[in-house]
Protein backbone atom coordinates (compact mmCIF):
# COMPACT_ATOMS: atom_id res chain seq x y z
CA UNK A 1 0.00 0.00 0.00
CA UNK A 2 1.29 3.37 -0.85
CA UNK A 3 0.79 5.27 1.67
CA UNK A 4 1.60 2.92 4.18
CA UNK A 5 3.85 4.64 7.07
CA UNK A 6 4.64 1.68 9.18
CA UNK A 7 5.23 -2.09 8.81
CA UNK A 8 4.37 -4.39 11.24
CA UNK A 9 6.24 -7.99 12.12
CA UNK A 10 5.25 -10.39 14.30
CA UNK A 11 7.63 -12.80 15.69
CA UNK A 12 7.44 -15.27 17.98
CA UNK A 13 9.34 -14.55 21.41
CA UNK A 14 8.26 -17.33 23.99
CA UNK A 15 5.72 -19.54 22.03
CA UNK A 16 3.92 -19.95 18.84
CA UNK A 17 0.16 -19.96 19.94
CA UNK A 18 -1.52 -16.72 19.90
CA UNK A 19 -0.28 -15.79 16.45
CA UNK A 20 -3.70 -16.04 15.03
CA UNK A 21 -5.98 -13.70 17.47
CA UNK A 22 -2.90 -11.83 17.47
CA UNK A 23 -3.22 -11.41 13.61
CA UNK A 24 -6.84 -10.65 13.83
CA UNK A 25 -6.78 -8.00 16.99
CA UNK A 26 -4.17 -5.90 15.17
CA UNK A 27 -6.13 -5.29 11.69
CA UNK A 28 -9.25 -4.85 14.43
CA UNK A 29 -7.84 -2.15 16.44
CA UNK A 30 -5.68 -0.70 13.34
CA UNK A 31 -7.24 1.95 11.28
CA UNK A 32 -4.37 3.40 9.55
CA UNK A 33 -2.61 1.55 6.39
CA UNK A 34 -0.29 -0.27 7.32
CA UNK A 35 1.96 -3.38 5.82
CA UNK A 36 2.38 -6.77 7.59
CA UNK A 37 5.33 -9.76 8.12
CA UNK A 38 4.69 -12.48 9.57
CA UNK A 39 7.74 -14.37 10.57
CA UNK A 40 7.59 -17.97 10.72
CA UNK A 41 10.26 -19.70 13.04
CA UNK A 42 9.41 -23.30 12.48
CA UNK A 43 5.57 -22.84 13.16
CA UNK A 44 3.80 -26.30 13.60
CA UNK A 45 2.31 -27.20 10.21
CA UNK A 46 -0.63 -27.31 11.45
CA UNK A 47 -0.42 -23.61 12.78
CA UNK A 48 0.78 -22.48 9.46
CA UNK A 49 -1.82 -23.69 7.62
CA UNK A 50 -4.21 -21.68 9.34
CA UNK A 51 -1.57 -18.52 9.41
CA UNK A 52 -1.40 -19.08 5.87
CA UNK A 53 -5.09 -18.97 5.30
CA UNK A 54 -5.68 -15.80 7.91
CA UNK A 55 -3.43 -14.10 5.49
CA UNK A 56 -5.01 -15.02 2.31
CA UNK A 57 -7.51 -12.67 3.01
CA UNK A 58 -5.15 -9.71 3.57
CA UNK A 59 -3.88 -7.89 0.45
CA UNK A 60 -1.12 -6.02 2.72
CA UNK A 61 0.65 -9.04 4.54
CA UNK A 62 2.86 -11.95 4.12
CA UNK A 63 4.78 -14.99 5.14
CA UNK A 64 8.35 -15.02 5.94
CA UNK A 65 9.53 -18.76 7.05
CA UNK A 66 13.69 -18.49 8.54
CA UNK A 67 13.42 -22.07 10.15
CA UNK A 68 14.10 -22.35 13.71
CA UNK A 69 16.08 -19.30 14.32
CA UNK A 70 16.16 -16.77 17.59
CA UNK A 71 13.97 -14.10 17.56
CA UNK A 72 17.05 -11.35 17.13
CA UNK A 73 18.21 -13.47 14.04
CA UNK A 74 15.01 -13.17 12.88
CA UNK A 75 14.79 -9.19 13.22
CA UNK A 76 18.97 -9.50 11.43
CA UNK A 77 16.76 -11.24 8.49
CA UNK A 78 13.57 -9.31 8.26
CA UNK A 79 15.29 -5.64 8.48
CA UNK A 80 16.47 -5.33 4.73
CA UNK A 81 13.13 -5.89 3.37
CA UNK A 82 11.11 -2.94 5.57
CA UNK A 83 10.78 0.05 2.85
CA UNK A 84 8.27 1.88 5.57
CA UNK A 85 9.89 4.73 7.25
CA UNK A 86 8.40 3.06 10.90
CA UNK A 87 8.74 -0.87 12.15
CA UNK A 88 6.36 -2.42 14.93
CA UNK A 89 7.78 -5.32 16.43
CA UNK A 90 5.35 -7.23 17.93
CA UNK A 91 5.72 -10.60 19.64
CA UNK A 92 2.83 -13.26 18.75
CA UNK A 93 1.78 -13.33 22.44
CA UNK A 94 0.92 -9.48 22.66
CA UNK A 95 -1.82 -7.78 21.42
CA UNK A 96 -2.19 -3.98 20.59
CA UNK A 97 -5.71 -2.17 21.73
CA UNK A 98 -7.73 0.48 20.28
CA UNK A 99 -5.91 3.53 18.70
CA UNK A 100 -2.07 2.16 19.65
CA UNK A 101 -0.87 3.51 16.15
CA UNK A 102 -1.92 7.18 16.12
CA UNK A 103 -0.02 7.90 19.46
CA UNK A 104 2.88 6.67 18.44
CA UNK A 105 3.03 7.54 14.30
CA UNK A 106 2.71 11.44 16.12
CA UNK A 107 6.00 11.39 18.27
CA UNK A 108 7.68 9.54 15.49
CA UNK A 109 6.85 12.45 13.09
CA UNK A 110 7.36 15.42 15.56
CA UNK A 111 11.23 14.83 16.20
CA UNK A 112 13.57 12.95 14.12
CA UNK A 113 16.06 12.19 16.63
CA UNK A 114 13.38 10.03 18.49
CA UNK A 115 14.59 6.32 17.18
CA UNK A 116 12.32 3.87 19.57
CA UNK A 117 8.72 4.96 20.98
CA UNK A 118 7.77 2.57 23.55
CA UNK A 119 4.03 1.78 23.71
CA UNK A 120 2.76 1.12 27.77
CA UNK A 121 3.53 -2.36 27.85
CA UNK A 122 0.70 -4.37 30.61
CA UNK A 123 1.05 -7.75 31.60
CA UNK A 124 -2.08 -10.58 31.60
CA UNK A 125 -1.59 -12.37 35.32
CA UNK A 126 0.09 -15.39 34.56
CA UNK A 127 3.67 -16.67 35.67
CA UNK A 128 2.97 -14.97 39.55
CA UNK A 129 0.25 -14.04 41.25
CA UNK A 130 -0.76 -10.17 40.74
CA UNK A 131 -3.61 -7.99 39.54
CA UNK A 132 -5.40 -9.21 36.28
CA UNK A 133 -3.62 -6.09 34.28
CA UNK A 134 -0.56 -4.33 35.18
CA UNK A 135 2.30 -2.82 34.27
CA UNK A 136 5.48 -4.80 32.66
CA UNK A 137 7.19 -2.40 31.29
CA UNK A 138 6.89 1.67 31.15
CA UNK A 139 10.31 2.80 31.30
CA UNK A 140 13.49 1.46 31.93
CA UNK A 141 16.99 2.10 32.68
CA UNK A 142 20.92 1.04 33.51
CA UNK A 143 21.58 1.76 36.30
CA UNK A 144 24.97 0.61 38.13
CA UNK A 145 26.64 -0.87 41.50
CA UNK A 146 29.90 -1.14 42.71
CA UNK A 147 30.93 -4.49 44.49
CA UNK A 148 34.66 -5.35 46.02
CA UNK A 149 35.82 -2.42 43.31
CA UNK A 150 33.76 -3.44 40.45
CA UNK A 151 31.11 -2.14 38.69
CA UNK A 152 28.01 -4.56 37.84
CA UNK A 153 25.16 -3.32 35.95
CA UNK A 154 21.56 -3.72 36.85
CA UNK A 155 18.20 -2.84 34.99
CA UNK A 156 15.64 -0.68 36.45
CA UNK A 157 12.07 -0.66 35.48
CA UNK A 158 10.06 2.01 36.60
CA UNK A 159 6.73 1.27 38.29
CA UNK A 160 7.25 -2.21 37.84
CA UNK A 161 3.87 -4.68 38.34
CA UNK A 162 1.70 -0.88 38.95
CA UNK A 163 -1.93 -0.80 38.07
CA UNK A 164 -2.34 0.71 35.06
CA UNK A 165 -4.32 3.51 36.51
CA UNK A 166 -0.45 4.53 38.71
CA UNK A 167 1.08 5.28 35.75
CA UNK A 168 2.27 8.62 34.83
CA UNK A 169 0.57 10.69 31.60
CA UNK A 170 2.55 12.38 29.25
CA UNK A 171 5.73 11.86 27.21
CA UNK A 172 8.50 9.99 29.48
CA UNK A 173 12.92 9.53 28.23
CA UNK A 174 13.53 5.50 28.72
CA UNK A 175 16.88 4.28 28.05
CA UNK A 176 15.85 1.01 26.53
CA UNK A 177 12.84 -0.96 25.45
CA UNK A 178 11.50 -4.03 24.90
CA UNK A 179 10.49 -6.46 22.28
CA UNK A 180 6.68 -7.39 23.35
CA UNK A 181 5.84 -4.21 20.88
CA UNK A 182 8.37 -1.67 20.52
CA UNK A 183 7.85 1.53 17.49
CA UNK A 184 11.27 2.05 15.69
CA UNK A 185 12.31 4.47 12.79
CA UNK A 186 13.56 2.26 10.20
CA UNK A 187 16.51 4.94 9.93
CA UNK A 188 17.72 4.14 13.19
CA UNK A 189 17.30 0.76 13.39
CA UNK A 190 19.21 0.57 9.93
CA UNK A 191 22.18 2.55 11.19
CA UNK A 192 23.02 0.15 14.33
CA UNK A 193 24.33 -3.43 15.13
CA UNK A 194 21.83 -6.40 15.97
CA UNK A 195 23.26 -7.95 18.01
CA UNK A 196 22.98 -12.39 18.00
CA UNK A 197 21.51 -12.37 21.86
CA UNK A 198 18.10 -13.73 23.83
CA UNK A 199 18.99 -11.69 26.67
CA UNK A 200 20.09 -8.22 27.03
CA UNK A 201 20.09 -7.51 23.26
CA UNK A 202 17.46 -4.31 24.12
CA UNK A 203 20.22 -3.16 26.50
CA UNK A 204 23.04 -3.51 24.01
CA UNK A 205 20.64 -1.79 21.02
CA UNK A 206 19.40 1.20 23.31
CA UNK A 207 23.07 1.82 24.71
CA UNK A 208 23.98 1.70 20.87
CA UNK A 209 20.64 4.34 19.89
CA UNK A 210 21.77 6.71 22.83
CA UNK A 211 25.92 6.81 21.48
CA UNK A 212 24.46 8.05 18.06
CA UNK A 213 22.52 10.61 19.68
CA UNK A 214 18.73 9.00 19.05
CA UNK A 215 16.08 8.82 21.43
CA UNK A 216 14.17 6.46 23.27
CA UNK A 217 10.65 7.74 24.82
CA UNK A 218 7.64 6.18 26.28
CA UNK A 219 3.62 7.17 25.01
CA UNK A 220 1.27 6.37 27.88
CA UNK A 221 -1.14 6.87 25.53
CA UNK A 222 -0.52 3.71 23.51
CA UNK A 223 -1.18 0.22 25.28
CA UNK A 224 0.07 -3.30 24.53
CA UNK A 225 -1.00 -5.75 26.55
CA UNK A 226 1.60 -9.27 26.38
CA UNK A 227 0.13 -12.30 27.86
CA UNK A 228 2.78 -13.35 30.84
CA UNK A 229 2.78 -16.80 30.51
CA UNK A 230 -1.06 -16.75 31.50
CA UNK A 231 -2.54 -19.11 28.61
CA UNK A 232 -1.85 -23.06 28.53
CA UNK A 233 0.65 -23.65 26.01
CA UNK A 234 0.33 -26.59 23.58
CA UNK A 235 4.02 -29.01 23.12
CA UNK A 236 4.91 -27.26 20.23
CA UNK A 237 5.13 -24.14 22.56
CA UNK A 238 6.75 -25.75 25.10
CA UNK A 239 9.72 -26.94 22.24
CA UNK A 240 9.85 -23.36 20.71
CA UNK A 241 10.35 -21.66 24.67
CA UNK A 242 13.37 -24.31 25.82
CA UNK A 243 15.45 -23.51 22.61
CA UNK A 244 14.59 -20.05 22.95
CA UNK A 245 15.72 -20.06 26.48
CA UNK A 246 18.19 -22.59 26.43
CA UNK A 247 21.28 -22.20 28.38
CA UNK A 248 24.31 -21.90 25.69
CA UNK A 249 21.95 -18.89 24.55
CA UNK A 250 21.49 -17.04 27.56
CA UNK A 251 24.95 -17.52 28.90
CA UNK A 252 26.36 -16.85 25.08
CA UNK A 253 24.22 -13.66 25.00
CA UNK A 254 25.51 -12.73 28.59
CA UNK A 255 29.51 -13.03 27.38
CA UNK A 256 28.79 -11.38 23.84
CA UNK A 257 27.94 -8.38 26.39
CA UNK A 258 30.57 -8.47 28.27
CA UNK A 259 32.97 -8.61 25.18
CA UNK A 260 30.83 -5.69 23.82
CA UNK A 261 30.63 -3.12 26.88
CA UNK A 262 33.14 -4.40 29.23
CA UNK A 263 30.50 -4.67 32.00
CA UNK A 264 28.98 -7.88 33.81
CA UNK A 265 25.51 -7.76 34.96
CA UNK A 266 24.78 -8.18 38.79
CA UNK A 267 21.67 -10.13 38.52
CA UNK A 268 22.84 -12.41 36.23
CA UNK A 269 22.47 -16.00 37.81
CA UNK A 270 19.11 -14.44 38.88
CA UNK A 271 17.73 -14.36 34.86
CA UNK A 272 18.88 -18.14 34.91
CA UNK A 273 16.84 -18.66 38.31
CA UNK A 274 14.18 -16.90 35.83
CA UNK A 275 14.32 -18.76 33.08
CA UNK A 276 14.04 -21.81 35.37
CA UNK A 277 11.38 -20.72 36.98
CA UNK A 278 9.27 -20.03 33.77
CA UNK A 279 10.29 -23.60 32.51
CA UNK A 280 8.72 -24.89 36.15
CA UNK A 281 5.29 -22.81 35.87
CA UNK A 282 4.85 -23.66 31.90
CA UNK A 283 5.87 -27.72 32.80
CA UNK A 284 2.55 -27.47 35.29
CA UNK A 285 0.62 -25.67 33.44
CA UNK A 286 1.14 -28.08 30.30
CA UNK A 287 0.06 -31.04 32.22
CA UNK A 288 -3.24 -29.36 33.28
CA UNK A 289 -1.79 -27.78 36.88
CA UNK A 290 -4.02 -24.55 37.66
CA UNK A 291 -2.23 -20.83 37.44
CA UNK A 292 -2.08 -20.93 41.78
CA UNK A 293 -0.80 -24.78 41.67
CA UNK A 294 1.68 -24.08 39.81
CA UNK A 295 2.91 -20.96 40.97
CA UNK A 296 3.50 -23.12 44.48
CA UNK A 297 5.15 -25.84 42.07
CA UNK A 298 7.04 -22.96 41.15
CA UNK A 299 8.43 -21.93 44.91
CA UNK A 300 9.11 -25.55 45.77
CA UNK A 301 11.20 -25.93 42.94
CA UNK A 302 13.15 -22.53 43.43
CA UNK A 303 13.67 -23.28 46.98
CA UNK A 304 14.96 -26.87 46.21
CA UNK A 305 17.28 -25.11 43.56
CA UNK A 306 18.35 -22.36 44.94
CA UNK A 307 19.57 -24.91 48.04
CA UNK A 308 21.53 -26.65 45.97
CA UNK A 309 23.06 -23.62 43.10
CA UNK A 310 22.65 -19.97 45.66
CA UNK A 311 22.28 -17.20 43.26
CA UNK A 312 24.86 -15.08 43.77
CA UNK A 313 23.58 -11.66 45.48
CA UNK A 314 25.73 -10.48 48.38
CA UNK A 315 24.53 -6.85 48.47
CA UNK A 316 21.10 -6.43 50.05
CA UNK A 317 18.56 -4.19 48.55
CA UNK A 318 20.83 -3.37 45.35
CA UNK A 319 17.92 -2.07 43.76
CA UNK A 320 18.21 1.06 46.22
CA UNK A 321 21.71 1.39 45.99
CA UNK A 322 22.32 1.13 42.64
CA UNK A 323 22.87 4.15 40.76
CA UNK A 324 21.97 5.60 36.84
CA UNK A 325 24.72 4.43 34.65
CA UNK A 326 26.16 7.37 32.63
CA UNK A 327 26.23 6.71 28.92
CA UNK A 328 30.49 7.81 28.91
CA UNK A 329 30.70 3.92 30.98
CA UNK A 330 30.02 2.53 27.60
CA UNK A 331 33.21 2.90 25.65
CA UNK A 332 34.42 -0.27 25.23
CA UNK A 333 32.43 -1.91 22.50
CA UNK A 334 34.68 -3.60 20.41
Amino acid sequence: MDNSAITVVITPRDRYSGIISCIRNLYLCTEHPFVLKVIDLDYPASLRKQIVKELDQRDNAELLSYGLISPIQAMQKVRPLIDTPYVMFLDNDSNVTPNWLPPLLEIANSDSSIAVINPVTLEKEGVDKGAELRNHLFTNAVHTIDYQGEDYLIEHKSFRRSLPEELPQGIQDSEMFELHGVLFSTKALLDIELPDMVIREHIDIGIQLRQKGYKIVTQPDSVVIFDNLGTRMAWYDMKFFFFRWHPKYTEASSRLFEQRWGYRFYSEQAMYLWVFRRKVFLFSRWIYIPVNGANMAVRIATKLRSFIKPVWDPIKGVEEKASPAPLSMFSKAK
